[in-house]
């Protein structure tokens, strides 16, 4: 997580740590629960860590921007639905799908420790995590004045299915969860207490 200027690079992170370390207090003065807080610590920095590969590094060059026409910018942008060139190079074509899915598939399995998600919220959620990472990308594209990332309605479509299929795994969880519980009469303390909270809460909800 870095920006360059004119050759200098700047380190993000200690400042997105910083910001993280700051909303985390903030919970914790509310008197939420360890275990919350370890939830929602874990989940940030999974979080951090997805901003990064999305968004990061950020190049600041005036000189490249100048000498960028808006042809060459709107080759950058890709809103076709399921075009994917696998006529070259088809093994890394399969593996960047690969990774859009797997970026988001912890965000829809973890979201559900930090707060209430039903089956319907899950759905538009998808979508905003989706388009939003695109959107971020085009919105910094602009303000740099060249494309520092391509934007491509496919990544948006992957990121979403990633959520989705989060959601789905931590569903078999809470089940599999509720169910060990149930039948072998396990006693839950701190941390595995709340998961479990989480888990039939989720159960209840259908």
């Amino acid at each position: 997580m870095s920006v360059e200027v004119g050759g200098s690079e700047t380190a993000m992170w200690p400042l997105a740590l910083g910001v993280l370390l700051v909303v985390l207090v903030i919970v914790w003065r509310r008197q939420c629960s360890l275990s919350y807080l370890l939830c929602l610590a874990v989940f940030g920095v999974y979080l951090l860590f997805a901003l990064d590969v999305t968004f990061f590094p950020i190049r600041i060059d005036a000189t490249y921007s100048d000498g960028m026409t808006p042809a060459q910018f709107t080759r950058s942008i890709n809103l076709i639905s399921f075009k994917f060139n696998l006529s070259e190079l088809p093994n890394i074509v399969l593996m960047q799908i690969f990774q859009n899915v797997l970026l988001t598939v912890p965000f829809g399995f973890g979201v559900n420790f930090v707060t209430q998600v039903t089956g319907r919220s899950i759905l538009w959620l998808a979508v905003a995590v989706g388009l939003g990472i695109e959107a971020g990308q085009l919105i910094i594209s602009l303000l740099l004045r060249y494309p520092y990332r391509i934007i491509d309605i496919n990544d948006a479509l992957l990121n979403a299915s990633g959520v989705l299929i989060g959601y789905g795994i931590f569903r078999v969880f809470a089940w599999l969860y509720v169910l060990a519980t149930q039948r072998f009469a396990i006693k839950h303390r701190g941390l595995s207490a709340a998961i479990y909270d989480v888990a039939s809460r989720t159960q209840a909800r259908g």
